[in-house]
């Protein structure tokens, strides 16, 4: 089952057209367009270089503190870049049907990386939870909030509004997001991470494009992100594994 990505909800989380004015009492600024040559190196800048220049201080500088750095800029150019109200950051309520989808295709992912986990690794199925069970608590709970929030805004919200001058409303966006987002784990320096975050990111892109809510995506985000840490695969995506 699929859905066509024009079956996003009109007017919500969408970008500001650049050649529309907007009074202060529309609580939206005036958008200025940057040229696409601009777009594409401070794109670059963000998404490539950032996280290759990361890879050497991995072990001294703790990524959530860089991330919250990065998600911070983003919501600032996008409050300040008119792309957004005031009331429609997060985005509206998914519809019943974009809910069953994404849970029925959670279900579907989880059984295929439930038995990747027993074939690739099966010492370490379901061992978080048994051998550490405060520590994965801590985890499953904080991990939505402090990783999953950020990156939200800078993949999602921040790449959709900021850069569809380059990439579109398509699978061209989604795509760039997808990669942005797996370029963004490229210093855990494993294919796992890597592999995951790419598929990842393109799903989580694909929902918030089809359902305009930022934090629906987020929450899919967090979802597969808790499951992979309990399952027994958290160790490729676990900051504190670089210590």
């Amino acid at each position: 089952m699929s859905f066509p990505l024009s079956d996003a909800p009109r007017g919500t989380n969408r970008m500001v057209s650049s050649n529309t004015d907007y009074s202060e009492k529309g609580n939206v600024k005036t958008s200025k367009r940057m040229s696409r040559p601009c777009l594409a190196l401070e794109f670059a800048a963000i998404f490539v270089a950032l996280p290759s220049l990361y890879i050497p201080f991995r072990h001294m500088v703790h990524p959530i503190p860089v991330l919250w750095c990065v998600a911070a800029f983003s919501a600032y150019l996008l409050k300040h870049g008119g792309y957004f109200t005031r009331n429609r950051f997060w985005g509206k309520t998914p519809s019943g049907r974009q809910v069953l989808f994404v849970l029925g295709r959670f279900v579907a992912l989880a059984v295929i990386i439930g038995l990747f986990t027993l074939l690739y690794e099966p010492g370490r199925f379901l061992d978080f939870p048994k051998t550490r069970p405060a520590l994965w608590l801590v985890i499953i709970l904080l991990y939505p909030l402090f990783s999953v929030v950020p990156q939200g805004i800078v993949y999602r919200a921040f790449i959709f509004n900021r850069y569809e001058e380059l990439f579109g409303k398509g699978w061209a966006m989604i795509a760039a997001s997808g990669i942005g987002f797996c370029y963004a784990h490229i210093f855990f320096l494993n294919p796992i991470a890597v592999v995951f975050s790419l598929v990842g990111g393109i799903l989580f892109a694909h929902t918030y494009l089809r359902s305009a809510s930022l934090w629906f995506s987020a929450v899919e985000h967090a979802l597969y992100g808790d499951f992979i840490f309990t399952i027994g695969l958290g160790h490729y995506l676990y900051s504190g594994a670089l210590r």
